[in-house]
C-alpha cells in the first residue's frame, strides 16, 4: 500500500491531469449535441469490431474442435471400411491341366506397394507363407507375367518384378514356338529386351511373346508383350518387348504354386 501512495504522489501532477482531461471529455459529449452523436457513432463501431473479432476467435476456436471429430468420426468411418481391414482369407484357385500332367495353385494377392522407376524394382502384397506362398513362386496378372517372390513373412511376401536387371526368364514367339531369353533394359518400365534369337528366326514388328516351360517358373503361354523393334546383336538377334503388364496400374496378382515343381527340379538337379 505503502507503494501505491508512493507511486500516486510521485506522479501526482501526471495523474491530475489525466482525470482533469478524461472529466472534460466526458461533459463535452455529454454537454455537446454534434460530439455525441459523432461519439456515439465511434463507439458503436469500434464495439463491433471488437464483437466481430470476438465471435472470430470464438468461431476458430470452436471450428478446430469441430473438424477434429469430424475427422474422428472418418477415422472412424474408414476403419470400419473392408479395404482397411487386412485380408486374412486364404482363396486358392485349383487348375488341373490333363493333357500336360500339370496342376497349378493361383494364390490372390492385394499389391501393397510397388515401384517402377527404381534400378531394382519390387512389389510387396499382403500374403505370406501363412497363405502357402514360398519363395520362387512366380507371380502373374490378368494382363501377363509381373515377377518371382523372393522373400516372405507371415503376412506378406516381396516379389522382384521383370522391371529388375537380376530378373530373367525364358520366352518364346508364340506363332513359331523360337525361344529367347527376357530382361528388362532398366531404363523404360513400358520396355524390356528378348536377346539371344537365332538369326534364321523370322521376326515381325507386333509378334506375341509368351513364356515357355524351360524356365521352371511361369506356367506355359502367359502372355509376356509384343515385339516393338528388332536389331542384330553380334550372332543373334535382340529386341525390344513392349511389355503386355502396365506395372504403374497394377492392383491385384496371382501366386503361382506349382505342385510338380519341386520333383522336377530333383531330377534335373542331376544334370548340374
Amino acid at each position: 500500500m505503502k507503494e501505491l501512495f508512493a507511486f500516486i504522489e510521485k506522479h501526482s501532477f501526471i495523474l491530475l491531469f489525466l482525470i482533469l482531461q478524461i472529466v472534460s471529455f466526458i461533459f463535452i459529449v455529454n454537454f455537446n449535441e454534434p460530439q455525441k452523436s459523432r461519439f456515439g457513432v465511434v463507439s458503436n463501431a469500434f464495439q463491433g469490431r471488437i464483437y466481430s473479432l470476438t465471435q472470430k476467435i470464438t468461431r476458430y476456436f470452436y471450428l478446430d474442435i469441430a473438424n477434429q471429430r469430424l475427422a474422428d468420426e472418418n477415422a472412424k468411418l474408414y476403419k470400419n471400411q473392408e479395404y482397411s481391414k487386412f485380408d486374412h482369407t486364404i482363396n486358392i484357385t485349383h487348375v488341373d491341366d490333363a493333357e500336360n500332367n500339370q496342376q497349378y495353385e493361383y494364390i490372390p494377392a492385394k499389391v501393397l506397394n510397388n515401384s517402377t522407376n527404381k534400378i531394382q524394382n519390387y512389389i510387396t502384397i499382403n500374403k505370406g507363407w501363412k497363405h502357402g506362398i514360398e519363395k520362387n513362386m512366380s507371380v502373374i496378372c490378368p494382363s501377363g507375367i509381373v515377377g518371382v517372390v523372393v522373400r516372405t513373412s507371415k503376412n506378406f511376401s516381396l516379389i522382384m518384378t521383370v522391371l529388375n536387371p537380376h530378373f530373367r526368364v525364358s520366352t518364346k514367339f508364340k506363332n513359331s514356338g523360337f525361344y529367347g531369353s527376357l530382361t528388362w533394359n532398366g531404363k523404360d518400365y513400358k520396355l524390356a529386351t528378348l536377346e539371344e534369337i537365332p538369326l534364321h528366326v523370322i521376326i515381325n514388328i507386333g509378334d506375341t511373346l509368351v513364356t515357355n516351360s524351360y524356365s521352371n517358373l511361369f506356367p506355359s503361354e502367359i502372355m509376356v508383350g509384343t515385339i516393338e523393334s528388332f536389331y542384330q546383336n553380334n550372332n543373334f538377334f535382340s529386341a525390344d518387348v513392349r511389355l503386355s503388364t502396365d506395372f504403374k496400374r497394377i492392383d491385384y496378382v496371382y501366386v503361382v504354386r506349382d505342385l510338380y515343381k519341386k520333383e522336377r527340379e530333383n531330377l534335373e538337379s542331376f544334370m548340374q
